[in-house]
């Protein structure tokens, strides 16, 4: 494969590749971008569940001490 660019449009079964490599790329570019995004959900949503979890732990009724 040359590092030159054509200087005629690709056709047949290079432009199908051609075509086809630029789709491969661009759905790895999003698979990554949601991966990235759902990981940044996940730990919101393991921020948002620890902070309620303390609260309800502070809410807890406590125990009279017998003296």
């Amino acid at each position: 494969m040359s590092s030159q660019q054509p200087s005629e449009p690709l056709r047949g079964e290079a432009a199908f590749r051609a075509a086809k490599e630029r789709v491969q790329k661009a759905n790895e570019a999003a698979y990554a971008r949601g991966r990235k995004e759902r990981a940044a959900d996940a730990a919101d949503a393991a921020g948002r569940r620890r902070t309620a979890e303390r609260q309800a732990r502070e809410n807890l009724p406590k125990q009279p001490h017998a003296h």
